[in-house]
């Protein structure tokens, strides 16, 4: 084989190669329990090329399960994904067509792969699926935020220096109203005795005495 035949064969391989479909790329997404998570979709290239004005019929399947389904207003959810998962139909009619999940479950974990249907002709009724996007969803534990302590208002320890400075002070306090109380009680009492001498000594010298008949005079006949 000559040099234009070996140039032939690797021409012929690059149409070849071309030609082919590229293998998906897988786009991986990480959720955590109980959160929210939203699997990207782009189907604006396909709807470009076709010439339906209706509303994009967009389907999200796993390996087991259609999980979500949309055309218009027409909805299906599978039982264990009621309520949990949308394609909001004003943005499937701007070619988004990214899954909406909510309150993501352990047991969500897994592949999934979204497809266009379309109808190839309007003689052939016969739908076709368009495969637009892969995803792996891998879900994480949710974290336990840790019981912050309570903010109550605790006693401030004192020290033990303190404290014996505040006993020692307490005690010297309680010594000096016990001295000043005898004290106030012993000027009373000095009082009192003083008064009583004064009124049975003093008092009493001065006091006037009652004149005695036998000490009066004589009374002359």
């Amino acid at each position: 084989m000559n040099m234009k035949s070996y140039l032939w064969v690797f021409i012929l391989s690059l149409i070849t190669c071309t030609g082919s479909e590229p293998t998906p790329l897988q786009i991986n997404i990480t959720a955590t329990v109980d959160s929210s998570a939203v699997l990207p979709c782009d189907c604006r290239n396909v709807t470009k090329a076709q010439s339906s004005s209706e509303s994009p019929h967009v389907q999200w399947r796993t390996n087991s399960e259609t999980v979500f389904e949309r055309q218009g207003e027409v909805v299906y959810q599978s039982e264990g994904y009621k309520g949990r998962v949308d394609v909001p139909e004003d943005q499937l009619l701007k070619g988004n067509c990214s899954l909406v999940m909510k309150d993501v479950r352990a047991e969500d974990a897994g592949v999934y792969e979204s497809y266009l249907v379309v109808k190839r002709s309007k003689r052939d009724l016969a739908p076709k699926r368009v495969f637009l996007h892969r995803v792996e969803l891998s879900v994480d534990a949710k974290q336990e935020i840790p019981n912050k302590p309570s903010r109550e208002l605790a006693t401030p320890e004192i020290p033990n220096n303190e404290r014996s400075d505040s006993g020692s002070h307490t005690g010297v306090i309680i010594t000096a109203f016990l001295i000043v109380l005898i004290l106030l009680s012993l000027g009373l009492l000095w009082k009192f005795k003083a008064w009583t001498y004064f009124a049975n000594n003093v008092c009493g010298k001065y006091a006037p005495t009652s004149v005695s008949h036998r000490d009066s005079p004589p009374q002359l006949d």
